[in-house]
């Protein structure tokens, strides 16, 4: 027994041996997972807002090969990285560590690569700053902006008097609005198959189906019950919603602030118009934020000519970015927000009550004053940096802080976003707004 334990004593020592010296020739890292240490470091070293310590990326990238090894079931001692003059230099090294770690341990040099990568971007001590596999950029992207999917337009939730879904938003211009289903509308049946007790995913897998498909959807309706056939289409999924409430007041909830924004946001202030809405609610309750470029088109839209937000980033001067001149909503505004508006979500909520175009109402916000910059890598992997802190237009520091509403109204557990009957920010928002409506007429 000792024996075969000695041997396997030694056979663990060879292996340490071979982890401190370089990789054998043509033993090095694939060209692509390469160029993801290489722009990673690079990155780090230069563009997050705080000046870092390479040092402490290379321990943090010596203790993550370290523990991937041990979970290959090689435990073998840590590579010892320096600093070295030239950063090209610095990069090899660590290429060469990565490489024969993998080696060792006999596995894919990918999964060694990204444990020391997101050690790295773990080592700046920034929950913001983060690396994204594959996989895992993939989800992010989809999640700001999602593919598009075929099927017919309609957003729905349980309806738990019933037991079936309930429809509660029809996407514009899709199948859905031009075979008259409306909110509210019950869905029954999909091609004769009830949907009683199904969950929200198992009716979306029934209505979702090739475009250029027919889908027979069983509508329920106070005292009328009717089959509708519907052609499906490729539909994108929104990032805004919008409906026009009693009294001429446009609703329109901004979920995330993803490329398409604008223009969804354009689309629905436009058919709100056409309504005749005579004044506004913009929602960022639960917006976690998304793309800044978007939400300063957004603020633009309602600010002109004054400054949105100011920007600092390292090494460089402050840069105030200004809305242009030619705005395009002049209508009464109130924004709602909660503690799950973050980000840039907080830029738009920041710039408008700064300017006075609109009172926030609902909750302080999650106090998010720092961007980052999202740079894919070569391999189809990405690393998310924070770059810059950010300030209002009257240059208040929310980072940590949030921003505080004009007027607070509590959000109860039972809250429905968007049903008056059940939503007492918005309600609060109406009641303002209608008082705006009065004294302008």
């Amino acid at each position: 027994m000792f024996k075969r334990e000695l041997v396997r004593y030694a056979a663990l020592c060879a292996a340490a041996l071979v982890w401190f010296g370089a990789a054998p020739a043509g033993e090095v890292l694939p060209y692509q997972l390469a160029g993801d240490v290489s722009e990673t470091y690079r990155l780090l070293t230069t563009t997050y807002y705080e000046t870092v310590d390479p040092r402490a990326l290379l321990a943090a990238a010596s203790a993550a090969l370290t523990d991937a090894a041990r979970k290959a079931g090689t435990p073998i001692a840590a590579p010892a990285l320096h600093v070295e003059a030239d950063r090209d230099a610095t990069v090899a090294e660590l290429d060469d560590a990565i490489a024969s770690a993998a080696r060792v341990a006999h596995a894919s040099p990918d999964s060694f690569a990204y444990a020391a990568i997101n050690a790295m971007a773990k080592a700046v001590n920034d929950r913001y700053t983060q690396f994204f596999t594959p996989a895992e950029f993939k989800a992010f992207s989809e999640a700001l902006d999602p593919a598009r999917i075929g099927g017919i337009g309609v957003m729905i939730q349980p309806d738990t008097a019933s037991g079936f879904a309930r429809i509660t938003y029809v996407l514009p211009g899709t199948p859905a609005e031009r075979a008259g289903l409306t909110v509210g509308d019950l869905v029954t049946a999909v091609n004769g198959s009830p949907t009683k007790g199904l969950t929200v995913d198992g009716v979306s897998a029934l209505l979702r189906g090739k475009a250029g498909t027919v889908v027979a959807v069983t509508v329920a309706r106070p005292n009328a019950t009717s089959v509708v056939s519907i052609t499906r289409e490729d539909v994108q999924p929104p990032t805004v919603i919008y409906k026009m409430l009693s009294g001429g007041i446009g609703y329109v909830w901004v979920m995330a602030f993803g490329r398409s924004t604008p223009n969804e946001f354009d689309a629905a202030i436009t058919r709100l118009n056409a309504q005749g809405a005579k004044a506004l609610v913009l929602d960022l309750r639960n917006d976690g934020g998304g793309y800044v470029d978007s939400a300063l088109d957004i603020s633009s839209r309602f600010i002109a000519n004054k400054a949105l937000l100011t920007v600092e980033e390292r090494g460089r001067h402050d840069t105030t970015i200004h809305a242009d001149d030619d705005p395009s909503i002049a209508l009464p505004l109130t924004v709602l927000v909660n503690q799950y508006t973050a980000s840039a979500s907080e830029i738009t909520a920041g710039a408008l009550q700064d300017d006075g175009i609109g009172m926030l109402i609902g909750a302080r916000t999650f106090g998010k004053g720092v961007m980052q910059t999202l740079t894919p890598l070569p391999d189809g992997a990405a690393i998310k940096i924070t770059t810059a802190h950010y300030l209002t237009p009257n240059r208040r520091d929310i980072n940590l802080r949030g921003i505080d509403p004009d007027i607070s109204v509590d959000e109860p557990r039972d809250a429905r976003f968007g049903d008056i009957a059940r939503d007492a920010q918005l309600s609060a928002a109406i009641s303002l707004l209608q008082k705006k409506i009065a004294t302008k007429t």
